[in-house]
């Protein structure tokens, strides 16, 4: 017979449960008495936290300011051409048109550029570094300062206001005050036959029925784009739209602040606007034009900002506040746009 060849395979084995643990491995399984440990020491941590006897740290809410103004500008190079890109900037604020110590300076540099796109850019002074609101109402005049990249500041500075933190400091953010702020004899339902703002038109309350040391608020814009002063003369000249007449009952305090848009299309030429209340034109307490402008360059886009801010003391009685502009040289100006707004505080 003959031999058999054959593979014998070798057995293997496989451990299924348990496995060959050294010790005693059952003394690490949790006992009943554990689990029931367990849960009760975590029932009690719940409710000492909702009771209050456990306090956890309040989420910190960002820290936010009220002491910042909305600005724009104009960038352009020495060909009067605008420019577009993201450049650094310095802003600071002054208590006189030349000369002194700054009261407030922010940089916008490294990520914080500023973007300009075609000569135009917006910034929210104070994001960074707040304005104080003891700066803006402690000084009836203000002016601000530009430092673009390595350049020397910019000249002239541009007058500001109190117009804009006293719009911040006399307004109440819509929803700010909820139902369990007001007193319990603070009925928010009319009275049944009261005349309801639904039922009013817009505008049919004048200033007349108004109750007196009553907090009063115009705006006004221009009428025609691209308006065109009858002469170059550097005398001013009324621009259309942009007048408000008012009636107060008390003496109190006008705000008053302009922003607009206009060139001169004559190189080294200038225009300016300027505020003019009951026809008197409202000067610095220098006793210089409190104006707002630019000096052309020329070329095929000359415009620049207009701005006017400034605060006066008015009497009861009928007042006007309009804005007038005034340019010289030998071509011709326009004032592209305009809003002026104005706000009387008894």
């Amino acid at each position: 017979m003959k031999n058999k060849h054959y593979i014998e395979i070798p057995r293997i084995r496989i451990p299924i449960w348990p496995p060959n643990l050294s010790g005693n491995w059952r003394a690490w399984l949790p006992s009943r008495g554990n689990v029931l440990f367990t849960l009760l020491v975590i029932s009690a941590l719940f409710w000492a936290q909702s009771a209050g006897a456990l306090p956890l740290p309040a989420p910190t809410a960002p820290n936010t300011s009220t002491g910042t103004i909305a600005y724009q500008g104009r960038l352009a190079d020495s060909a009067g051409t605008p420019l577009t890109g993201t450049y650094s900037m310095i802003f600071r604020i002054y208590n006189a048109a030349i000369g002194s110590a700054p009261l407030w300076s922010e940089q916008w540099t490294g990520p914080n550029s500023v973007q300009v796109s075609d000569g135009l850019f917006n910034v929210m002074l104070g994001s960074m570094a707040p304005i104080s609101q003891t700066m803006i109402t402690s000084n009836s005049d203000l002016w601000l300062g530009i430092t673009v990249g390595a350049d020397n500041e910019m000249l002239p500075r541009v007058q500001l206001g109190t117009v804009p933190f006293a719009m911040q400091a006399l307004t109440v953010p819509d929803g700010s005050i909820t139902q369990a702020k007001l007193a319990p004899d603070v009925n928010l339902l009319p009275p049944a036959g009261s005349i309801t703002t639904t039922m009013l038109a817009n505008g049919a309350v004048t200033a007349a029925k108004l109750a007196p040391n009553t907090l009063l608020v115009f705006n006004a814009s221009t009428t025609q784009s691209y308006w065109q002063p009858p002469h170059c003369d550097l005398n001013s000249y009324p621009v259309p739209g942009l007048s408000i007449s008012m009636t107060v009952d008390a003496p109190g305090r006008l705000l008053v602040d302009f922003t607009g848009l206009g060139g001169n299309f004559a190189a080294g030429a200038s225009i300016y606007t300027s505020v003019f209340v009951d026809n008197v034109e409202v000067k610095t307490a220098q006793g210089s034009p409190l104006l707002g402008g630019c000096d052309s360059s020329g070329g095929s886009n000359p415009y620049c900002t207009l701005a006017n801010s400034t605060a006066q003391s008015l009497n009861p009685g009928n007042h006007t506040v309009e804005i007038r502009v005034m340019c010289g040289g030998s071509a011709y100006a326009l004032v592209h746009s305009g809003w002026l707004r104005a706000m009387f505080v008894p």
